[in-house]
């Protein structure tokens, strides 16, 4: 009798599955070994809570928001360095996305092995599943919603097990809370045309809307502080939010990543026309999930109520993608006794494909991170003397989370100091006659704002940014400067040196060059995310 080349008794898919494995491991090692960037910076600034309830609604610091369960989970490790803190959140993800394709494939190796092959080899997964926020747990309640409808038997009813398996992904994250709605209504049209469904499941179903409700509520109320005062980056209806869609999904998966994707929805839906019986229904079922999540969220996004303004909104397919590539290695594996030719066919070019992308990203090795600058501006400024070191842009919120976590740059005196604190910011900030006002007006109200508004930052972070002119802010920071004519430093980070037009560095560099200072970089960090300086500045001494 021949093996079956996916079950685990067979050493082919084990030995596949433990290549894998090491191939992950070195992947983890590389990718989160890396600095924080500025929305990790304001995140940790919130961590610990002062207490547990805060975990529930908008976090209290630089306007951050987030699903209880991950709130929990960095309130239990904000403790540990950097380093493990992302190990934890990378392997919890893994853990549950396996575990989800292990209940979808049982023990048959080799549709594991090819999930999470292609979820380990795209940097997209490697940088968010290790990113200190949320958008991983995303994923992984994706990955729970995708095995459960292929693997769930539909001559069984909806019952109390399966919703506490849809409520664990939904409690997860953020955007499961149309992927749950929506799976279980992809499941009750499947029995209904089966002409199965029964009472019991439409009240089980309802049970689970009505959470999925309650759940929202909850996330509206912790993500309004945050949503409402970016309108630059949430905003956009119609074409405009389809195109943010369409571009931030390319950014997600690259030219690579949707190459493979690319393969394996071919190859997806000539298994679903060459198979019969379960292998057939298990797949098309699944496919019909991911065609109503993405019709779903297109539309939320075109009506405003969905806004993926970033790769990091759509996080959540990466835990649909590893369900179905190891799903159609599954279905081609089990269909191999009646549709050989077809299935090796399929099997074959699964096989290459990922084969190719395997070897392409350990040629790679070691790989160009995507991370932050605030490890080498943290690093010159210890190298400094003790000196006079200034605040600017993104180091308002990096410096003192930096030196309550033991950063050794305690030694300098940093000024000026700016609260942080999350505050809603009226909508009549936003009005059109802020960008038309007279530009010494507008910043004269906007350093006077930040001296003296509690809730300053917060609303000239983003009123300069839809203006395009810091002035105020570096003003408002050279305000603190020495006035002896002696030597200090500006810190600076998620700012470009030298800068573009309308953007925070050329603002701090106008307002250098308006008060005849002599300045120049002691250190320029270029990097992918964040990247950050520090100037060593001279200003003539003042009376």
């Amino acid at each position: 009798m021949q093996r079956d080349i996916g079950h685990p008794n067979g050493p082919f898919g084990l030995l596949i599955l433990a290549l894998v494995s090491v191939f992950g491991t070195v992947q983890i090692y590389f990718w989160t070994d890396r600095s924080i960037w500025i929305d990790e910076v304001s995140q940790l600034l919130n961590f610990p809570l002062t207490n547990l309830a805060q975990a529930f609604g908008p976090l209290p610091e630089a306007q951050q928001a987030g699903p209880p369960v991950f709130n929990l989970l960095l309130q239990a490790i904000s403790g540990l360095s950097i380093h493990v803190m992302r190990l934890i959140i990378i392997l919890l993800t893994l853990c549950v996305i396996s575990a989800a394709m292990f209940g979808a494939f049982g023990k048959r190796a080799l549709p594991m092995a090819a999930g999470l092959l292609v979820l380990l080899s795209l940097p997209s997964f490697l940088i968010n599943g290790s990113m200190l926020k949320f958008y991983a747990f995303d994923a992984a309640g994706f990955a729970i919603f995708a095995a459960w409808i292929y693997a769930k038997d539909r001559s069984a009813g909806l019952n109390f097990r399966d919703i506490a398996v849809l409520l664990a992904g939904l409690f997860l994250g953020v955007s499961t809370i149309v992927g749950a709605c929506v799976v279980v209504g992809v499941f009750l049209v499947l029995r209904l045309l089966g002409r199965q469904l029964e009472v019991k499941e439409i009240a089980l179903a309802g049970l689970l809307i009505v959470l999925s409700l309650a759940y929202y509520l909850q996330i509206g109320h912790a993500t309004k502080i945050q949503i409402t005062a970016f309108p630059d980056a949430y905003g956009g209806l119609g074409m405009e939010a389809l195109q943010r869609f369409g571009d931030a999904t390319m950014e997600l998966f690259r030219i690579r990543g949707a190459a493979i994707l690319f393969v394996v929805c071919l190859v997806a839906l000539a298994a679903v026309a060459f198979t019969k019986g379960a292998e057939r229904s298990q797949l098309s079922g699944l496919i019909l999930f991911i065609s109503a999540i993405l019709a779903v969220f297109l539309g939320l996004a075109a009506i405003g109520k969905y806004p993926a303004a970033s790769s990091r909104h759509l996080v959540w397919m990466l835990g649909v993608f590893p369900v179905l590539a190891g799903a159609v290695v599954d279905c081609l594996l089990r269909s191999l006794s009646y549709r050989r030719s077809i299935a090796i066919a399929g099997l074959a070019v699964l096989s290459c494909i990922f084969a190719a992308t395997g070897l392409r990203v350990v040629s790679k090795w070691p790989p160009q991170l995507v991370e932050g600058s605030s490890d080498q501006v943290i690093a010159t400024l210890a190298d400094l003397p003790p000196s006079q070191v200034l605040h600017y842009f993104g180091a308002f919120r990096l410096i003192p989370l930096m030196i309550e976590r033991g950063a050794p740059i305690s030694h300098h005196s940093y000024a000026p100091s700016l609260s942080t604190h999350s505050v809603a910011i009226d909508p009549s900030y936003f009005d059109p006659e802020w960008n038309e006002m007279d530009a010494d007006l507008f910043s004269e109200l906007i350093e006077d704002m930040l001296h003296n508004d509690p809730a300053g930052w917060a609303k000239m972070y983003i009123m300069l940014r839809l203006r395009g002119d810091f002035r105020p802010l570096a003003r408002f920071v050279l305000d603190a400067a020495p006035r002896d004519g002696s030597t200090f430093y500006i810190s600076s980070i998620h700012a470009v040196w030298p800068g573009d037009t309308g953007r925070a560095t050329h603002g701090l560099r106008q307002v250098l060059d308006e008060k005849s200072c002599d300045y120049e970089p002691v250190g320029v960090f270029i990097t992918l995310l964040s990247p950050g300086y520090v100037l060593k500045v001279n200003c003539p001494k003042l009376p």
